[in-house]
């Protein structure tokens, strides 16, 4: 699995480590671990029972630059810009891991902007 401590066990925030992506990756995969750790698994499992919109996770992803620095293709945004799929499937495992909700607009929005 993408960026995980021990391949083949389930994604563990607590043991996450990225080795293989470059620092800035690294940095934005963390940074959205720390966003969801920050929310804590109450909230978060209370919020997608309830159905609430996740407008602070897509405040978070303005914030971060997340969209742009993922699937803006190399030459076209920033330095770090690039569509790099292993980089993503660190990005949609992450999502995943704490809500479908969260996945669901990441992957909706890769799905309209796949190369």
């Amino acid at each position: 699995m993408a960026g995980n401590a021990h391949p083949g066990i389930l994604f563990n925030p607590h043991a996450y480590e990225a080795s293989e992506l470059d620092n800035a990756s690294r940095s934005l995969m963390e940074s959205t671990i720390n966003y969801f750790e920050s929310l804590g698994k109450n909230r978060i499992t209370s919020d997608d029972n309830a159905g609430v919109w996740y407008a602070d996770f897509c405040d978070f992803l303005a914030e971060s630059g997340a969209f742009a620095t993922l699937m803006t293709p190399a030459g076209y945004g920033a330095e770090d810009s690039r569509w790099d799929t292993w980089r993503n499937c660190h990005f949609s495992e992450i999502t995943a891991f704490y809500s479908l909700g969260y996945w669901y607009a990441w992957q909706v929005s890769m799905l309209g902007l796949g190369p």
